[in-house]
């Protein structure tokens, strides 16, 4: 039987993710579709199905993936603001993002709701007790506003940083990102 933990089935599940990223890069995402990907990959509608709900879950169980992939960077170091505020850590991440950025660049530049949502954990988990420690007391709200100003300029410079077929390196983005944040 193909269940989730047999090799056949993650094959297929890679072969379907890989052939939407081969799509992607010849076509806007939007117009790529799950008949496209089947044809592409030789496979049956059914076994798409049986992975993915849509091209939109496609997407978004990758970007599962990906953030569970930079999650787990993450826990080398002692905090997940530590591991921001790091250069070698935060060049860590973005080599990784660089490594996949064609799925990066379609993740967010397309698909920023989801790609915002993945620094929910970041927010509860890290960001709101650092500035709890660092600001004292500070309402929720502004902490709220502080962390949406770092989250959206964080996506930008990434997506910006894609689009233009990431020309710096890694540690030299992370030197720019690092700079960028306010010295209070």
């Amino acid at each position: 039987m193909n269940t989730k933990n047999n090799q056949r089935y993650q094959d297929t599940e890679k072969l379907i993710q890989n052939t939407l990223l081969s799509l992607a890069q010849e076509n806007d995402i939007h117009k790529v579709t799950v008949r496209a990907i089947c044809e592409a990959a030789h496979i049956n509608r059914s076994s798409f199905y049986l992975h993915y709900l849509d091209i939109h879950d496609l997407i978004y169980k990758m970007g599962l993936e990906m953030m569970n992939d930079i999650g787990t960077m993450m826990k080398t170091s002692e905090s997940v603001i530590d591991f921001f505020l790091m250069p070698g850590s935060m060049a860590q991440m973005i080599a990784y993002v660089k490594e996949h950025h064609t799925f990066f660049d379609i993740y967010l530049t397309r698909y920023t709701a989801e790609a915002s949502e993945s620094f929910s954990l970041l927010w509860e988990n890290a960001a709101r007790p650092y500035m709890l420690e660092r600001y004292g007391s500070i309402s929720e709200e502004e902490m709220w506003y502080h962390f949406s100003f770092f989250k959206a300029g964080f996506i930008s410079v990434l997506s910006e940083w894609l689009h233009r077929g990431c020309p710096e390196t890694p540690e030299r983005l992370a030197e720019i990102i690092l700079r960028s944040l306010p010295k209070i």
